[in-house]
């Protein structure tokens, strides 16, 4: 539920603005449905532009919805509006990624989290959708605290019109990420060793809790570490096969059933966004299947909508990809 497809990135200056996300990296990646989302640069990547790469990826062979906004508040949208944005556009769940507890966000009160939220919410009432605020969770030492003020300002607002992510940023986040499902929430985390860590510390605690915890990849953002001055001082882009990589892991090395790891990155995000025909096997859902090795879990097939779009001989690719294993949507002719 949390990919860059025009790119994230920015923080270091134009040059650092990371890729577009191709078909062919997400389909080697085993990723067949995803929600794209802006960043830290809501400047030089628009909704426009946001909107058009998921119906490109859409008409490749995936299913792709967006996020409205990016880390700034207000969040800039194609309407004028977060609430007809998630009410009319069809691709459109929710706003996010919110940036709160981050010192490149536009740190939103708790009042104006509030009022987002709700009319957010109303929005995919209206239109059947998840209507979630997915906020961006920094490294400040309020943590969770900025969306607990939320609720309190907006009484009768539910916990679950917010889904936080990165709670595994740092221990004392992951810390207060498990207060959080305590009282009632949902949590996203990003795939790789922290979010490992802070599973087995939420499996631990209450194994029930797991059912309310997503896994995401944070594909092709940045991933920018900064000193306690705000420096900038090591930089990278997020690939998408972390996202496999951590299932793998957990199995693999962490020991857990699969079929205790694989809700995380199926039915669980699924659930959270409201979309019925995803996340499991079954009559009537969208046949996006995966094909994998028993004993190594490496990557055979996938299968999308019932169209197979990667072997171990060839992947799909868009308009413009080439490559040895690459077969493209229409074939190449040289001009």
């Amino acid at each position: 539920m949390h990919i860059h497809v025009c790119g994230g990135g920015g923080e270091a200056g134009p040059a650092s603005r990371c890729p577009e996300a191709p078909i062919s990296a997400l389909v080697d990646a085993g990723i067949t449905t995803l929600v794209g989302v802006l960043g830290t640069d809501t400047v030089s990547r628009s909704q426009e532009n946001l909107v058009a790469k998921c119906r490109a990826l859409a008409a490749e062979g995936l299913t792709a919805r967006h996020w409205a906004g990016g880390y700034a508040y207000p969040p800039p949208t194609v309407t004028g509006s977060a609430q007809r944005d998630v009410a009319l556009l069809e691709s459109c769940v929710g706003v996010g990624e919110v940036a709160v507890s981050d010192h490149r966000g536009s740190a939103p009160t708790a009042v104006e989290l509030a009022r987002l939220a709700s009319e957010v919410r109303v929005g995919g009432m209206l239109s059947s959708k998840a209507g979630l605020t997915y906020c961006h969770m920094g490294t400040a030492a309020s943590r969770l605290d900025s969306l607990r003020a939320a609720l309190a300002a907006a009484p009768g607002l539910p916990r679950s019109a917010f889904l936080p992510t990165h709670v595994e940023r740092t221990p004392e986040l992951a810390a207060d990420g498990l207060c959080w499902l305590r009282e009632g929430g949902c949590v996203d985390l990003t795939a790789g060793k922290p979010a490992r860590v802070a599973l087995a510390m939420y499996y631990r605690e209450d194994p029930a809790l797991l059912e309310r915890v997503s896994v995401s990849s944070d594909a092709f953002g940045s991933w920018p570490v900064f000193d306690e001055r705000g420096s900038l001082t090591s930089y990278q882009v997020t690939a998408p096969s972390q996202l496999l990589a951590c299932l793998r892991a957990l199995v693999l090395e962490d020991g857990w059933p699969l079929e205790r790891a694989l809700p995380l990155f199926t039915s669980h995000p699924a659930a959270r966004l409201k979309l019925a025909r995803k996340g499991r096997v079954a009559a009537g859902c969208d046949a996006d299947l995966l094909l994998l090795d028993k004993d190594s879990l490496e990557l055979r097939y996938v299968i999308a909508g019932g169209v197979v779009l990667r072997t171990p001989e060839w992947t799909r690719g868009c308009f413009y990809e080439r490559g040895e294993r690459i077969r493209p949507l229409l074939p190449h002719v040289d001009p």
